[in-house]
């Protein structure tokens, strides 16, 4: 249901290299009737085009103006602002709070809403999501088969729950983690498995229900060419917890690739600060090796799409 619709202003960022745009304010039901907001932005002329949906992080529903920052040009997202530049329809989704619930569900169900849209060719739809996003882009790709044409993932969080959860923290992957990082993340870890333990009732009933949401357990079912986007400067979702996903795509002989920056922290796969500035000397600023990397995170997720989209 379209509930407000307004043309691309002209005050926002680079405007003279984006075309005119459409944007619109949506909602789609899910699985269970909920309402749920998305926004759209449209490229100008008769389509069909190819849809990029792209999934927030947070594992919080989000309002219109933030998802505005996913879909549209916008002064937030330097990497939003180049996927507006290309004869692409990018349709951002939400999804509700909590963890491994319907929220994954949410997202699927704005996929399959985005593919009914005029102008969209529902045979050409790529996912792109970051941190929690990631995550469930991965369980998209899980459930959807050949349903999406390709996959990125920036810093996905928790590929594996089994072992973010339940691994040896002296031993790899989480010994190759600084220490106060580590004990970060362990402590995160714990916190989780109480709740499934809690919800699940059993340990061995937990590790069931972790391992079917687990995207390295899963993998095989990823019939889409998927491209991984990490940093060894990211302290939310360190690259050595998501290099197992990649290595284990590539030995069960899948479409995957993996792109790594050195110096950018979590978000840097959006062009913008998420979920901390670990790696900045100024919060929320970017160091001159910071915004090469992601410009260079860019020239890769634009070249990934447009070579699985063509």
């Amino acid at each position: 249901m379209v509930i407000a619709t307004a043309l691309l202003a002209s005050s926002l960022v680079n405007p003279s290299s984006i075309i005119d745009r459409s944007v619109s304010e949506l909602t789609y039901k899910s699985v269970d009737g909920r309402e749920t907001k998305a926004v759209l932005s449209m490229p100008t002329g008769p389509g069909p085009f190819p849809l990029i949906v792209t999934v927030h992080g947070g594992n919080s529903e989000k309002p219109y103006g933030y998802l505005r920052t996913m879909a549209a040009p916008n002064n937030v997202s330097s990497i939003v602002n180049d996927l507006n530049k290309e004869p692409w329809a990018i349709l951002a989704v939400s999804y509700r709070n909590g963890f491994m619930n319907l929220g994954d569900d949410d997202v699927i169900a704005g996929i399959r809403f985005g593919k009914t849209l005029p102008k969209i060719d529902k045979s050409r739809v790529a996912l792109v999501g970051g941190s929690h996003g990631g995550y469930k882009v991965l369980q998209a790709g899980v459930r959807m088969g050949t349903e999406i044409r390709c996959i990125s993932a920036g810093s996905p969080w928790m590929v594996d729950p089994v072992t973010f959860m339940a691994a040896d923290a002296t031993k790899p992957p989480f010994s190759r983690i600084a220490p106060e990082v580590r004990a970060k993340l362990t402590s995160q870890a714990k916190s989780l498995y109480s709740q499934v333990l809690r919800r699940e009732g059993s340990e061995a009933k937990a590790e069931e229900f972790l391992r079917a949401h687990s995207a390295l357990d899963q993998s095989a079912k990823i019939k889409s060419p998927l491209l991984l986007l990490t940093s060894h400067a990211d302290e939310s979702v360190p690259h050595v917890l998501v290099e197992p996903l990649y290595n284990r795509m590539r030995s069960q002989n899948q479409s995957v690739e993996i792109f790594t920056v050195s110096k950018s922290p979590h978000g840097f796969y959006w062009g913008r600060e998420e979920g901390g500035g670990d790696a900045r000397g100024i919060r929320g600023r970017m160091t001159p090796e910071q915004e090469l990397e992601v410009r260079e995170t860019s020239k890769n997720l634009i070249g990934f799409l447009k070579k699985h989209l063509k």
